[in-house]
């Protein structure tokens, strides 16, 4: 099987751009916390909202999920070695960011990464994803709900005094739209991300916090990917003015997902000769 493309990716380079729209549409009810409220009217713990007082889901909370996701399924199915891989080769300081590319997993490439020591080499992330915000239409209709919470006391398993809380949850079926942006990627990469949508929409994955509780589960529709060349983007080629089709992630991203699976392929084929030479 041949080797996946692997080449540095440039920030200074636009090679081609991928865009699509995406919706969140919440199947329970969902809490992405703005932090303990220290007013005496309100919750307790207060959801995201934007300017105008109304829930909103953070790009940086979907990114932080999604690129969880990349992370563990390259992890567990072995996916960077497949592309090469070798920290141990990897350069992580010197004069050019290309050496230290090699010892990078796929969600550093994709996410970004901070140097974690002096002369090593940071990289911003080639994907962006917008803030959500309330689908046109249900800006009125939204009303986040107010639940009641008992803090527990971890060595007696029984509620504890005095700890009594409330906090805010989006209800179940509230719709959110957003948009995502990728530079330079390789097909097997908008795969990744994809699969990673995929996992979201199949409840592998939960966003916000309070899962516990039962919060989180999301259903995700995508609009079709539009892949740009600079060519095509110098002569300001734009989307169809027509309605958004939104979809599932299955059908819009099929090509892209088969060259995931190709990637995964190549990578069980390298641990199958690995235990071979053994």
């Amino acid at each position: 099987m041949s080797q996946p493309a692997f080449a540095f990716r440039s920030h200074h380079a636009l090679e081609r751009l991928l865009t699509f729209e995406l919706r969140l549409i919440c199947r329970t009810g969902l809490h992405i916390g703005a932090g303990k409220s220290s007013l005496l009217v309100g919750s307790d713990l207060p959801v995201m909202r934007d300017a105008a007082g109304r829930p909103l889901v953070p790009g940086s909370s979907l990114r932080g999920i999604l690129r969880a996701g990349i992370s563990a399924v390259a992890e567990t199915l072995n996916l960077d070695a497949a592309l090469g891989v070798d920290a141990a080769a990897a350069k992580p300081t010197g004069p050019g960011v290309e050496a230290a590319w090699v010892g990078w997993s796929l969600a550093d490439r994709l996410f970004g990464r901070v140097a974690l020591a002096k002369g090593e080499h940071s990289y911003s992330s080639r994907l962006q994803l917008s803030d959500l915000l309330l689908e046109a239409g249900e800006e009125e209709a939204v009303v986040v709900e107010l639940r009641d919470g008992v803090g527990i006391e971890r060595e007696t398993r029984t509620a504890g005094n005095s700890v009594k809380y409330d906090l805010e949850v989006v209800p179940a079926g509230t719709r959110f739209r957003g948009r995502v942006r990728f530079k330079n990627p390789w097909d097997y990469e908008i795969g990744a991300l994809a699969q990673a949508l995929w996992m979201l929409d199949q409840g592998l994955l939960l966003l916000g916090g309070k899962s516990a509780r039962g919060l989180g589960w999301m259903q995700v529709e995508v609009s079709p990917p539009q892949l740009r060349t600079a060519a095509e983007i110098l002569a300001r080629s734009v989307a169809s003015a027509e309605p958004t089709q939104f979809g599932e992630v299955e059908q819009h991203f099929a090509p892209y997902l088969e060259k995931l699976e190709t990637l995964r392929g190549a990578a069980a084929e390298n641990r199958i000769a690995e235990e071979e030479a053994v």
